[in-house]
């Protein structure tokens, strides 16, 4: 089986991470500008998280991002009987929200966070990062589609949060999607 480097990945995130892509109704335009810097930035690991969050959004993995104050964050926090501002644990600046209604994880920011660019880009990496394996376990893999026409999204989903526990060092037994990874990573 051939090998696929962080490098390959990054490949793939190139076609994934366009100024049209990003441009998502269900990604605050403060938060469109985080994924952009994370995706331009130097560091591989800050890049794999742009994709994983951008190809979250678009498979509908993932719900919305916003801040702790918007309105959507008051009504969900409403809905789980809890004050906006303990959606977010101290000492993060970000969490993943299950809403109860069984959709997809909100990601809500702490608004000082949200309104400091490098403290937001911290917050989104490290949410995404801290989260990869409880958002892998969630997935439908029945859902992933036939290996020779992955869902591109989906695909750059499973690839992201793979390439994120693979940085940091993890090592798999199995993969049991790696056929298919490996076919939308080497093209």
């Amino acid at each position: 089986m051939p090998q696929v480097s962080i490098d390959d990945i990054l490949a793939r995130g190139q076609t994934l991470l366009t100024p049209k892509n990003l441009a998502d109704g269900r990604i605050d335009p403060v938060a469109q500008e985080s994924i952009a810097r994370l995706w331009q930035g130097e560091d591989a690991v800050d890049r794999i998280a742009a994709m994983a969050l951008l190809s979250g959004m678009k498979a509908g993995e993932l719900g919305v991002i916003t801040n702790e104050n918007s309105p959507s964050v008051e009504e969900l926090a409403e809905q789980l009987i809890m004050d906006r501002s303990d959606l977010v644990s101290s000492g993060v600046d970000a969490a993943l929200v299950d809403p109860p209604d069984g959709g997809p994880p909100v990601i809500v920011v702490r608004a000082d966070a949200w309104n400091d660019s490098n403290q937001l880009d911290r917050a989104l990496a490290g949410v995404i990062r801290d989260s990869r394996v409880m958002l892998s376990e969630r997935l439908e893999l029945l859902d992933f589609g036939h290996p020779f026409n992955p869902k591109p999204w989906l695909c750059g989903w499973i690839c992201g949060l793979c390439a994120l526990a693979l940085a940091d060092g993890e090592v798999f037994d199995e993969i049991p999607i790696g056929g298919f990874c490996l076919k939308c990573a080497t093209g």
